[in-house]
């Protein structure tokens, strides 16, 4: 990644501008399963996470496909994936039956999202806000979920810092380009 755009094997792709996505393909594990996908491949679970026909076998998070009370399958982010770790916790540890499992039901918190120096959305319940109050709530809860008071601290103090002196806070791992690779541009 450069200033100019990013090289990706021989191919040269000029952009002021990169963007990178993680995790948008499910896990290979999951075709051995045999059990069906959806077309992102992910596995379509029953009401209580497993997967059909084996009540013994739990999926969980962005591997599986679980829909809420409407049909809509739950977005994959950790706020599903740790409410569906816990439902799946408390049937092991209770050794509930597969005819006693309630259906797992997901509570949306809400969203929030920063989109610039003080500046952020947030989607709680039937609020929505936006702009400083916002960003505001966005760092709070961030650093409510950071574990230690000495970790809470130092990112409280970089934030100040980052916000006072206007530094970028991204941090990108590169590594050199081969020169040799041929540019698109060339």
């Amino acid at each position: 990644i450069t200033n100019d755009g990013v090289q990706v094997e021989d191919q040269f792709i000029e952009s002021a501008n990169v963007i990178w996505a993680a995790g948008n393909q499910a896990s290979a594990l999951l075709k051995t399963l045999d059990t069906p996908l959806d077309r992102q491949g992910r596995a379509i679970v029953e009401p209580d996470l497993s997967i059909p026909g084996h009540p013994e076998v739990f999926v969980l998070g962005d591997a599986s496909h679980a829909k809420d009370p409407k049909g809509n399958p739950l977005p994959g982010i950790a706020p599903v994936a740790i409410q569906q770790g816990r439902y799946i916790a408390k049937i092991l540890k209770e050794h509930t039956s597969p005819e006693g499992r309630p259906p797992f039901k997901y509570w949306d918190k809400g969203s929030m999202a920063t989109i610039g120096k003080g500046k952020a959305v947030a989607v709680v319940g039937k609020f929505e806000f936006e702009g400083f109050l916002a960003w505001l709530a966005w760092g709070a809860i961030h650093i409510l979920y950071l574990v230690g008071f000495r970790n809470r601290i130092g990112v409280i103090l970089q934030w100040i810092v980052v916000f006072m002196t206007g530094q970028r806070g991204v941090r990108i791992i590169t590594k050199a380009i081969d020169p040799e690779l041929p540019r698109k541009d060339a």
